[in-house]
């Protein structure tokens, strides 16, 4: 018998709740958007120098971004003509010859000099005064009240410190408004607005469930069995034991200085402007941060959860799609290893991947569940799914994948409804999609999202949609074999897949369905992933959910029909093993902290052409073809013999490969990383560490160790100076000691001489012994004699100083120690400059007796910098920020080194890509203390720790923070621009190479 058609009055009820979706819909939509629109109260931070009741004292301001929104100086003619008969700057905003502005006196001419460029020279007068405003509207110069230069081409000059050489100061003073745009809270307006929004979307979900729930069989939740089990006892391990990622560090900063300038900036990159909207995972280890704490192990539990919650996910997907097969043993097993094969190499980072495959999971789910039932109220909460994914990170892009598949079943649904139906339904996933408002601009305005979007573009490594093979390049070029496997693995599949579906199509077997849909899904997500406009490694975890159901399915059932021919099974085991050979290509490298202990090759030699680092056993490396030939040869003979005597054939060649390689890739994966601490035992490991910070343990800062000063030396004698050895201005400004100390130098900056010599301190007695000497060291060192001689009873020992090489020291010191002999009564450094040619100079500080003390003596109460790959390592240092448009100023600096390029240590003062600590970098100087990290085997170098002298005192100066409440499409002059850092190219897409010269 047909279904009974409703009644009239039926109709009219369901016609009415389908408008009242809709009008509820538009309500949430009319919410969302008001919300966008609503205005801030943002922070308007002042700073007043000098401060006020004292006179004007040098004092270093990084701004970031550098450049003030304006900037008014006074200038009075007495402070001009008292810097000196020489010449010198009454007023600097930057160090001398930089793109800030410089006020300077000589020859009875007052000189006014904006990025670089003489803008304004001018007759000096006895008594006067000079105005400079800089703002948006250019740069203008008064004398007296009278406008001496008005340059609408310049921008507001960039600032790092307000410093003077005047002797007469009075009247100088600066008022300037730091560049913090970014810096807001919602206003009473936008609150409301978003808790009214909130409150309707979910109200509008709840409705669209109960009137949209469809008909049908409803998601299977299965039993909690061994396979739950090890995915809980090896994802609860993996805190401790799983591999590290380089950008950990990057997004937990992002996370910590968040609570301090209340938004989501970069930290590293690009003027720190805002993430927005791109921020929910950040929230989530904010929240969690605050919570515990920031160490590594407790930061790794966000994503830990993520992945448990995905596994959960994906269990009742196969639970519910494969029916009465799910019942089958093999399932959660399947599931597993596919599972482990992409968590165990890609899992536990901090990144925004983690959140994006649980959303994609959870997406996976509630669209199979609308296809299953014809829910039009699961796709609505699918769409909220993979909307969120999308406000972690552009690359979140992904999870819209099974939405696409929804459609040709949505067409139809909407071709057999009434139009009250269609709209509702069509409003219902406007709204749905509106979840990211309350994330992406909670407190961001629509122009700082607008502004920001451009800024990523325009200085990070950016790429367009059709440069995809981009990202496959990055991954053969970089990615280590775990990160490669689960990738190519998936490409493979997805062409076997193919190939099989045109043989004969999947049939009704609820596996080959899985297969089918899980390969289309995936190939989406693929196609979907092309659209982030970065292409690391990294971004190829976001897809993890479809590839994992798909991986699983081939694992459970072969992809080949059951008489796939000669030719298409051979062809699809060589795709396989292609795959498989090339991902164990890869070298088994973790940087950085979580190589050492690793087997394989020579983990000491970062030469990637000799070092060895493939996967093998002796001499059989797992790169290679005939291995995995070999597992599909065996398999085919196996499947013959059982054919021959009628038993059931259920491994095929390919399911032989594929099995081999998941299964034995995820053991040696588990096992690698047991081992390693292991192997590397009692030396510091990231699993060791972690274990010690639940009970209170301060990471790296409970094992490194400095050279800090110790013992006493006496009065030296004379020192030997030949060549261009003197004791004059030094090439560096600051000491490498805390007090004031003898540096000779042989710097010849005027060519007039070669620049070469020899110098030979006096002998300094050893008053009070200590175990070590240290002697502080800059220039050019490479190709230099660099010694210590001891005086001992035996007659004079000598030791070389080894500098670290791989480190410019021309702007930096370098504090070298080696070991005093036993019985030794005196010391002396001996240093010859061999190198001739320009910037080849060689100084050279006074020694001092020291001892390895831990260094938490250097940094407990001090301002420390922990940069972004080795944050999550120091949870227990007082770590810098950046708030109210300036950024903090460490003392104390702590970097990773592992042999990465010094550069990539360095990025928060890379000028290209808009770091966000250049100002600070240009005001300091940096002294590399002797740092070790005792314990255990060899390992490569650790890092490194520097202490930091600025050129002025920091703080000379008044700050206030008013607020202002601001529109939401104020603009603000962009930061897009490259004449903003003053650099010649940047690294986005938006400029050419051949524009990038023109300018």
């Amino acid at each position: 018998m047909g279904a009974v058609p409703p009644s009239d009055d039926g109709q009219t009820r369901i016609r009415r709740r389908h408008w009242t979706l809709a009008g509820l819909a538009c309500l949430t939509l009319v919410f969302g958007v008001l919300a966008v629109l609503s205005p801030v109260r943002a922070d308007a931070p002042v700073v007043n120098w000098p401060k006020a009741g004292s006179a004007p004292t040098s004092t270093v301001l990084p701004l970031s971004p550098y450049r003030p929104l304006d900037i008014d100086a006074t200038i009075p003619c007495q402070a001009l003509n008292s810097v000196g008969a020489d010449g010198g700057a009454a007023l600097n905003t930057h160090p001398a010859d930089g793109p800030g502005m410089n006020v300077t006196a000589r020859s009875g001419t007052a000189r006014f000099w904006v990025d670089g460029q003489e803008v304004l020279v001018d007759s000096l007068r006895t008594s006067c005064v000079y105005h400079v405003r800089a703002d948006a509207g250019g740069v203008r110069i008064d004398r007296d009240g009278v406008l001496l230069l008005h340059r609408a081409d310049l921008l507001p000059p960039q600032v790092s410190e307000l410093s003077t050489q005047a002797a007469d100061t009075g009247g100088l003073a600066v008022q300037l408004h730091p560049d913090a745009r970014y810096e807001s809270t919602p206003t009473a307006l936008k609150t409301v607005l978003l808790i009214a929004h909130g409150l309707s979307l979910f109200a509008l979900l709840v409705l669209a469930w109960r009137v949209w729930r469809g008909t049908g069989p409803g998601m299977r939740f299965p039993r909690f069995g061994a396979a739950d089990a090890v995915v809980l006892l090896v994802s609860v391990a993996w805190i401790f034991l799983g591999p590290s990622n380089m950008d950990d560090g990057w997004y937990m900063m992002m996370a910590r200085n968040a609570g301090e300038n209340g938004y989501m900036g970069n930290f590293v990159y690009m003027f720190n402007v805002t993430e927005n909207p791109f921020v929910l995972s950040q929230y989530l280890l904010q929240v969690w941060g605050e919570l515990g704490g920031w160490s590594l192990w407790w930061m790794r539990v966000v994503p830990t959860v993520c992945g448990l919650v995905t596994w959960m996910f994906l269990r009742v997907l196969l639970a519910t799609l494969l029916g009465r097969a799910a019942t089958l043993r093999a399932v959660p097993w399947a599931l597993l290893a596919a599972h482990l094969l992409w968590y165990l190499p890609y899992g536990t980072t901090l990144r925004p991947e983690p959140v994006i495959v649980m959303c994609a999971a959870a997406t996976l789910v509630f669209a199979e569940a609308a296809v299953l039932r014809q829910s039009i109220g699961a796709l609505a909460v699918a769409t909220v799914c993979a909307a969120l994914a999308v406000t972690a990170s552009p690359s979140g892009v992904v999870a819209v994948a099974p939405l696409l598949l929804c459609l040709p079943w949505l067409v139809q649904w909407l071709r057999a409804q009434p139009w009250a139906a269609r709209v509702a339904a069509v409003l219902l996933a406007a709204a749905s999609a509106t979840v990211v408002v309350p994330v992406g601009f909670a407190d961001a305005t629509l122009a700082d999202v607008v502004e920001a979007t451009r800024v990523h573009q325009w200085y990070y490594l950016s790429f367009s949609w059709y440069e995809e093979f981009q990202h496959y390049n990055t991954l053969l070029n970089t990615a280590g074999w775990a990160r490669r496997l689960p990738v190519l693995l998936t490409l493979a599949v997805v062409v076997v897949v193919a190939i099989a579906s045109g043989r004969g199509g999947m049939g009704r077997d609820p596996i080959r369905r899985l297969t089918l849909v899980s390969v289309i899904t995936t190939s989406v997500a693929l196609v979907l992933i092309a659209l982030s406009p970065t292409k690391w490694v990294n971004h190829f975890h976001a897809v993890a959910a479809a590839p994992t159901v798909l991986l699983a399915a081939v694992l459970l059932r072969s992809p080949l029909p059951r008489r796939a021919g000669l030719v298409v099974t051979g062809a699809s085991v060589l795709l396989l093993v292609g795959a498989v050979s090339l991902s164990f290509a890869g070298d088994n490298r973790w940087m950085p902290f979580t190589d050492a202990g690793q087997r394989f090759g020579e983990h000491l030699n970062l030469d990637s052409m000799t070092n060895n680092l493939e996967p093998h056993i002796g001499p059989l490396y797992l790169r290679n073809p005939l291995i995995w030939v070999g597992v599909a040869v065996a398999a085919w003979l196996w499947a013959r013999w059982r054919r021959r005597h009628g038993q059931v054939v259920r491994v095929g060649p390919d399911r032989a490969v594929l099995g081999a390689a998941s299964f034995g890739a995820v053991l040696l994966m588990l096992a690698l990383f047991v081992v390693a601490p292991i192997g590397q035992a009692p030396g510091w490991t990231v699993a060791r560490s972690g274990v010690q910070a639940m009970a209170g343990g301060c990471g790296l800062a409970s094992d490194v160790r400095v050279q800090l000063p110790a013992g006493r030396l006496g009065p030296p004698g004379e020192a030997e100076l030949s060549g261009d050895f003197a004791t004059t201005a030094p090439p560096l400004p600051t000491s490498p000691w805390e007090e004031p100390t003898t540096i000779w130098h042989d710097e010849r900056p005027d060519g007039s001489s070669t620049g070469t010599g020899r110098l030979a301190t006096g002998w300094y007695p050893i008053a009070e012994p200590a175990p070590h000497v240290t002697v502080p060291v800059a220039g050019r060192l490479d190709g230099q004699v660099l010694e210590v001689e001891f005086a001992t009873p035996a007659g004079v020992v000598t030791e070389t100083l080894h500098p670290e090489l791989r480190r410019s020291a021309l702007r930096e010191w370098q504090q070298l120690s080696v070991e005093v002999p036993a019985g030794a009564s005196a010391l002396r450094a001996v240093v010859v400059d061999q190198v001739t040619g320009a910037r080849t100079w060689l100084a050279v500080a006074e020694p001092k007796l020291t001892d390895d003390r831990p260094v938490t003596e250097l940094t407990r109460g001090r301002a420390v910098l922990a940069n972004h790959i080795n944050a999550p390592l120091w949870p227990c240092v007082d770590q810098v920020g950046i708030r109210d448009g300036i950024t903090d100023t460490p003392v104390v600096r702590l970097t990773a080194d592992e042999g990465l390029p010094p550069e990539w240590l360095d990025n928060i003062s890379n000028l290209e890509w808009g770091g966000a600590w250049v100002g600070t970098t240009r005001e300091w100087v940096q002294t590399r203390l002797h740092a070790e990290l005792p314990g255990g085997p060899p390992r490569a170098p650790w890092g490194n720790v520097f202490v930091i002298r600025y050129l002025h005192p920091v703080g000379q100066y008044d700050l206030r923070v008013p607020t202002e409440i601001r529109s939401s499409l104020e603009r603000f002059p962009t930061l897009a621009d490259n004449d903003y850092p003053d650099i010649e190219r940047n690294a986005g897409t938006q400029q050419s190479e051949s524009d990038s010269e023109a300018r």
